[in-house]
């Protein structure tokens, strides 16, 4: 690394923390200060308000990470673009690509950093601020239906997480053309690792739609591939899920038979948006080595203009037509950033060298 990449990188990083720093500031203290908090459940104390809005606060200004690297770019280089310094470098025969290329790869490290923290911190917290807006966690259900694994339907009158037993427990059992095998009822269930242990209960056979058989039992286990946990609909929020709880959401899903398009979107989108960023930056050095000359403020609203648009592209548009099953999450997730990469390409490659 030369004393130009270090110059450069200096000024671009303390641009970049200053203004996501400042951005950050401001969304918390906005939050605090919106009209929204007034609309708590009632029982909600202003503090634990207020500790809704921190915990909040860091998967929010995950959004406002490529506003940081646009202001920043445009800061240092419409900086350079005012001093003269910009056309002393290209004198000197260092070309854009040259200049902007340190600049990228330190954005990209940074981007893998916040998808990091993304993951870890932010999604995991973001729970916590559920939780804490619903009081409690729910522990208690009644009248639920779930489809399980096999072709299992699942209808149980009351289920308690606390102490492991569901009233009323219905299991109805097809083969895989949908054909009803057997009924299984159970005036008590509890379970264990494996299994379900069923109580004072019966099974109807049937075949070819017709009953052929009728079993009472006092006790009876049958293996569990269920999460009890998911019949009162205690699962995460998608968004304040980890890449890897995703992941097992949706294998989980597809065994059960079910439709997992939302949690395939907030997979990719998890993955993709920490990297709008790179892509921001790469068409906003452009424009600023054009439009840099009309200062800092200007910088600024370009900023949240182009990130506004990204904004309506990726989520307002192409994820909910993902999650309408119309569009592949992949393209969903990473198709703004594929627009901003290629015109931002295009743009750095007209630059003038």
């Amino acid at each position: 690394m030369n004393i130009l990449d270090r110059y450069l990188l200096k000024d671009y990083l303390k641009a970049f923390f200053v203004g996501f720093l400042f951005f950050s500031a401001l969304v918390v203290v906005v939050r605090l200060l919106d009209k929204d908090i007034k609309h708590f459940d009632e029982g909600i104390s202003y503090l634990t308000a207020v500790k809704i809005v921190l915990y909040q606060a860091p998967r929010r200004i995950m959004e406002i990470v490529p506003v940081s690297g646009f202001v920043a770019i445009f800061f240092v280089l419409g900086r350079m673009v005012r001093n003269n310094e910009f056309v002393a470098m290209k004198a000197g025969g260092i070309s854009v690509y040259r200049i902007l290329t340190p600049v990228i790869v330190v954005t990209l490290i940074l981007c893998i950093i916040f998808a990091v923290f993304y993951d870890r911190v932010a999604s995991p917290i973001y729970h916590e601020a559920n939780l804490l807006q619903k009081k409690k966690r729910p522990k208690h259900g009644r009248y639920l239906v779930f489809k399980g694994k096999d072709n299992r339907f699942f209808y149980s009158h009351q289920i308690s997480l606390d102490g492991k037993a569901i009233n009323k427990l219905t299991i109805w059992e097809s083969d895989k053309s949908g054909e009803l095998q057997r009924i299984i009822y159970a005036k008590k269930a509890t379970w264990t690792e494996t299994h379900w242990l069923l109580k004072n209960g019966h099974i109807r056979l049937f075949e070819n739609g017709t009953e052929v058989g009728y079993e009472n039992f006092d006790e009876k286990s049958i293996e569990r591939y269920e999460d009890p946990a998911r019949f009162i609909g205690s699962d995460k929020d998608p968004r304040a899920m980890t890449i890897k709880e995703l992941k097992e959401q949706i294998v989980y899903k597809k065994e059960a038979g079910q439709i997992s398009r939302i949690e395939h979107v907030k997979l990719h989108h998890k993955i993709a948006y920490p990297f709008a960023a790179v892509v921001v930056v790469m068409l906003g050095a452009p424009i600023a080595i054009r439009f840099g000359k009309a200062g800092f403020f200007a910088g600024l609203v370009i900023a949240f203009f182009l990130v506004f648009i990204y904004w309506a592209i990726s989520f307002a548009t192409l994820e909910g037509l993902s999650e309408n099953g119309k569009l592949h999450p992949f393209f969903a997730c990473w198709g703004a950033n594929i627009i901003y990469g290629i015109v931002g390409t295009l743009l750095i490659w007209r630059t003038p060298r």
